[in-house]
């Protein structure tokens, strides 16, 4: 288990807003952004590969459902996350109001992260579509909140994310 350093964070954040640019760029079609929620310095242990790829079987599955055609994909794996990038074919909010389902769908959609970005390049919210926001892993309350105020220490999430991680893969 790798530390990453603040560097290479923004640094893969840099990578990710240039491979979105791209792919919006290549197809002027919205996109889905996978990462996973994981705070403090290391964002890859051993279950992380697996609840990656659980997400992107969740997404590919209800994107199939849907009928929303997969144009193209890039992903990375990286000791600073795995993340996953989809050029959807359909409507950004056809897709978020998807994407939000398998956030929402049980404890494990929580560890997901799913930015849906439409072909202008802006993120869509749950806010705009009446959603209430997401929920903090430990007490229930708005997760920026106590993400903003660091209500809660980094062992104590990885606690519960590794707790939530044993229950379902």
């Amino acid at each position: 288990m790798e530390e990453v350093t603040l560097t290479e964070m923004l640094d893969a954040r840099e990578r990710r807003v240039s491979i979105q640019n791209h792919l919006l760029t290549r197809h002027s079609l919205p996109l889905i952004c996978l990462t996973l929620n994981i705070p403090g310095p290391v964002k890859v242990f051993s279950q992380i590969p697996d609840a990656y790829e659980e997400g992107c079987r969740r997404i590919r599955s209800l994107l199939t459902q849907h009928q929303f055609p997969v144009i193209d994909f890039i992903e990375t794996k990286d000791k600073t996350g795995y993340e996953a990038f989809f050029s959807v074919d359909a409507k950004a909010s056809d897709i978020k109001k998807a994407m939000v389902s398998i956030e929402d769908q049980d404890r494990l959609g929580r560890l997901f992260d799913i930015d849906v970005i439409g072909e202008n390049g802006m993120k869509l919210s749950r806010e705009e579509f009446g959603l209430p926001p997401r929920l903090c892993l430990l007490c229930g309350r708005p997760a920026h909140e106590c993400s903003r105020s660091r209500a809660h220490s980094v062992p104590e999430l990885i606690e519960q994310i590794q707790k939530i991680l044993n229950e379902r893969l």
